[in-house]
């Protein structure tokens, strides 16, 4: 059974939530070239200096928000390299034949697949291992 963490927002994360907050008030306001959203900002940096606490539900939102795309998206990102690399690569060496792990010769005989390497490692191939 898997347990989940509780999750909690921190009086700094108040605070960094605050300056996101006012630097898109600012972006806004040179985007839009609008005096009111200046005034926003002005606002959130002197709530996020004086009360952070106030952008509590807000951090709580965005906090859970990345806290959740940091579990989703590795599953999607590994999931789409997979089908993009790993299975063509697969599928064309099939077409070409190929049987590194010798598959097809597996439980066929009494000997093993195995190759048995008698090998005297030297100094070099510790120094160039790749």
């Amino acid at each position: 059974m898997k347990t989940t963490k509780k999750f909690s927002v921190t009086k700094k994360q108040c605070m960094e939530f605050g300056q996101v907050a006012t630097l898109t008030a600012l972006v806004l306001a040179l985007h839009l070239k609008n005096d009111h959203f200046v005034i926003a900002a002005f606002v959130l940096i002197l709530v996020t200096i004086l009360l952070p606490i106030m952008f509590y539900p807000f951090a709580v939102l965005w906090f859970g928000l990345s806290e959740l795309l940091g579990i989703v998206s590795p599953a999607i990102i590994l999931g789409v390299l997979f089908f993009l690399v790993v299975t063509p690569v697969g599928l064309f060496r099939r077409l070409l034949g190929k049987d590194s792990m010798k598959l097809k010769q597996f439980k066929k005989d009494k000997h093993s697949v195995m190759i048995n390497r008698n090998h005297l490692y030297t100094e070099t191939d510790l120094l160039f291992t790749f």
